[in-house]
């Protein structure tokens, strides 16, 4: 947890976030000496205005939930600390306030008198079950009601890790992120048009059967303040912390999230205690639920997802599979590195609120998925399984299917199938044998994988080291296709060949490196495809170095690299541009052939040769990078001393293995069958 903050002071800092808030929406308005936001005009359709609020530090709760459909106000006390009850009843007095008040330049907030209207809407307050909370709340509405105001609250209790503690029963549970849940199902039922009666009643029911639990793994940090709490150690966890850096009911070795995710499912389904035959009675068998996970402030984005996975799965093993998922930072503890999960028995609250003449349902799901203009709430509407079970394999299978459909007809994408026809088709037609190919592509694998130690060397000095391993893991890649006969050169047309040696590359290498050759090979494999064609004599090796210039074309649309920037394209470029004459001197500029030499004069045509020029100007591409100060990708932002000499980018390098590799492995075939 980071104790670094933009603001290092508090002061102020509570206005200024509820201005961005209201900047949001302009339908927020902001009274700030009572740090209440309203929305403005009020619902016509709503009688009774939903409020809440509370300790700043909670954000985007509540001011981000205000909107036609949810809140109509709420109100800010400092961070952690509660709303004074003067703050609060100038809430109430804004959220009570139609719009139709016969005295418009009265000030409704100081001027008492202007209150008194027989058009003041009915208010419901959402109070967490905090002692500081429910004291000045509760001061509010007394004097609320004195002045003429309907008003009632409910009192959100969902934290079932304190439960059996020892005094518990006098204060309750402590309210959590499961009141912003609360906060979306009265404020949908607002726009309905119901009564505040019916708010009360369906509000308390839907509280005695919602259960949350909170985890952390650090202590939030306050800005401006030196202490943080006690902290935990590197492989500690807190179980059931609460929203103001309350201890929670204990703390824990943590293992592994697994066992963590099903200690909290455990204690929210065991929250009520067990019925006959062991059965949780909080969930009973075939119940509708609701999943509300909730991030604390301060867990990324990847591990919440990989949270809810492991919530759904340990939920699964219960039989229970919400019908509506959430997942947000809805209440945070500012930057708290934790979650809260809360369930809701959907079935339970229709179970306890049967319809009569007095109290109407309470449609939960639909309550959920009633549309609000809040900006801070999430959640899909629509879609959900009627049962909540997600056939997952299912889906695989289908997009699997799609994927096939969708590749069907083209012929280079055919990564595992075969063409029978293509040797006789393609191969007998080119002037070089499949076999060839293989022992060709095998030849290039195994020097980048005699080179690996040096591209890693070189990648050292200039980059993040990886460039060996990179390559390698290509390489390694291919070998195994081949050994596996996932990849059989002799029945795949040349086009599919190059594609499918793409998309493995694609599949295994990662990186920048990796996605350039996916692009390469892809291109390439498109150009191979368009060059040949039946009415074609015969195909030579220089017909396909011909499509090499395409290839590199496409690539280029992809990336601004170029020749001089020490990139890989050192050694492309000139690799797919060498002309398609006789070759010029095998010396290189080093004065060393190392694994670069050429003698190829068993081609009696000079195909050989052509192509060994071809790998020697990729190699003194690679070469010329020696010493270049390099112009694109991380390398670019390292700090290189004046007298360090560079050697040659390890991309290049390890493009020029790849030719020579290649070349030689080829030939070696080619000797064979002389």
């Amino acid at each position: 947890m980071s104790l670094k903050h933009v603001y290092n002071s508090s002061d102020g800092l509570v206005d200024r976030s509820l201005q961005g808030a209201v900047a949001l929406n302009p339908s927020l308005r902001l009274h700030q000496a009572s740090k209440s936001v309203y929305v403005y005009p009020p619902s016509q359709q709503a009688k009774t205005s939903i409020i809440s609020g509370g300790g700043a530090g909670h954000e985007p709760a509540h001011a981000s939930y205000i909107g036609y459909g949810m809140l109509a106000a709420s109100v800010s006390g400092e961070i952690f600390a509660s709303p004074s009850a003067k703050q609060i009843l100038s809430t109430i007095r804004l959220a009570a306030y139609t719009g139709e008040d016969a005295h418009p330049r009265r000030n409704t907030i100081t001027d008492r008198s202007a209150t008194y209207s027989p058009h003041k809407k009915d208010v419901l307050v959402v109070i967490n079950n905090y002692t500081g909370d429910r004291l000045n709340f509760g001061l509010a509405i007394e004097k609320a009601r004195a002045e003429g105001i309907r008003i009632d609250s409910v009192v959100v209790a969902d934290d079932v890790s304190l439960l059996r503690s020892e005094g518990s029963d006098l204060v309750g549970p402590r309210g959590l992120a499961g009141n912003i849940l609360i906060c979306k199902i009265l404020g949908a039922l607002a726009e309905r048009g119901s009564s505040l009666e019916n708010f009360k009643r369906a509000g308390d029911t839907l509280v005695s059967h919602l259960a949350s639990i909170g985890v952390g793994l650090e202590h939030c940090h306050v800005p401006g303040n030196n202490y943080s709490g006690a902290a935990m150690g590197e492989d500690e966890c807190e179980v059931g912390l609460g929203l103001h850096n309350e201890p929670g009911v204990r703390r824990m070795k943590f293992q592994d999230s697994v066992k963590l995710v099903d200690e909290m499912i455990g204690k929210i389904l065991r929250s009520r205690g067990v019925v006959d035959g062991g059965r949780d009675s909080f969930i009973q068998e075939g119940d509708i639920t609701v999943l509300f996970v909730n991030n604390l402030g301060g867990m990324s984005q990847l591990e919440m997802g990989a949270i809810m996975t492991d919530i759904l799965a340990r939920l699964a093993l219960s039989d229970i599979h919400p019908l509506r998922i959430y997942s947000s930072s809805f209440m945070t503890s500012l930057n708290a590195p934790g979650f809260s999960v809360s369930l809701l028995n959907v079935s339970a609250v229709h179970r306890t609120t049967r319809p009569s003449a007095i109290y109407h349902p309470i449609d939960v799901l639909g309550l959920l998925d009633d549309p609000t203009e809040a900006h801070s709430w999430i959640g899909i509407r629509r879609f959900w399984p009627v049962d909540g079970q997600r056939d997952w394999r299912g889906q695989q299978r289908a997009t699997e299917r799609t994927l096939s459909l969708m590749s069907l007809g083209n012929g280079t994408s055919k990564a595992k199938g075969t063409d029978p026809s293509a040797e006789t088709t393609y191969w007998h037609q080119a002037d070089v044998s499949p076999e060839s190919v293989k022992k060709g592509i095998m030849g290039a694998c195994r020097a980048v994988l005699d080179e690996e130690a040096l591209l890693t060397e070189y990648d050292t000095i200039v980059g993040d080291g990886d460039c060996g391993t990179t390559f390698s893991r290509g390489a390694k890649a291919i070998l195994s296709a081949i050994e596996t006969q996932q990849l059989e050169v002799n029945k795949l047309s040349p086009g599919q060949l190059v594609h499918c040696v793409g998309e493995i590359l694609e599949d295994n290498m990662g990186g920048t490196i990796g996605a350039l050759f996916a692009i390469f090979f892809t291109a390439w494999s498109s150009a191979i495809t368009r060059m040949i064609h039946p009415s074609m004599a015969s195909i030579s090796p220089i017909h396909f170095m011909d499509t090499l210039p395409d290839a590199l074309n496409s690539l280029a649309h992809h990336t601004p690299a170029k020749p001089g920037d020490r990139t890989i394209m050192d050694a492309l470029y000139p690799l797919c541009n060498a002309p398609v004459s006789s070759p010029g001197s095998s010396e290189s500029k080093a004065g060393s052939k190392s694994i670069f030499a050429y003698d190829y004069q068993q081609d009696q045509d000079g195909n050989l040769n052509l192509v060994a020029e071809a790998c020697r100007q990729a190699h003194e591409g690679a070469l010329s990078t020696k010493g270049m100060k390099p112009k694109l990708g991380r390398a670019v932002y390292v700090q290189l001393k004046e007298e360090l000499e560079l050697p040659p980018d390890p991309g290049a390098w390890g493009v020029a293995v790849l030719a020579q590799g290649f070349l030689d492995g080829f030939c070696e075939r080619e000797k064979e069958d002389l």
